[in-house]
């Protein structure tokens, strides 16, 4: 039954790593010059490293994709080692 444990082990990484990805990570405000690198507005960012902005017109810009899984799960793990 141990033959399968390796890949149990990546796949819950995987799961894990992903749903740690699509949370979010800041909130940040930016009225003005636009300091924030993406100009001005109300941006969410999530540990995955996509970065969407909010505006009442426009609804939903995605200004930032999110990493690839590999990334995100390198990141996952530096985050919760312990």
């Amino acid at each position: 039954m141990t033959e399968y444990a390796d890949l149990v082990t990546k796949r819950r990484l995987y799961i894990n790593s992903e749903e740690w990805g699509n949370k979010v990570s800041m909130h940040y405000m930016c009225k003005g010059s636009g300091d924030a690198g993406f100009g001005t507005g109300y941006f969410i960012y999530y540990n995955n490293g996509a970065v969407h902005r909010i505006e009442d017109d426009e609804g939903i810009t995605i200004v930032q994709k999110p990493n690839t899984i590999e990334d995100v799960m390198d990141d996952y793990g530096r985050a919760h080692a312990s």
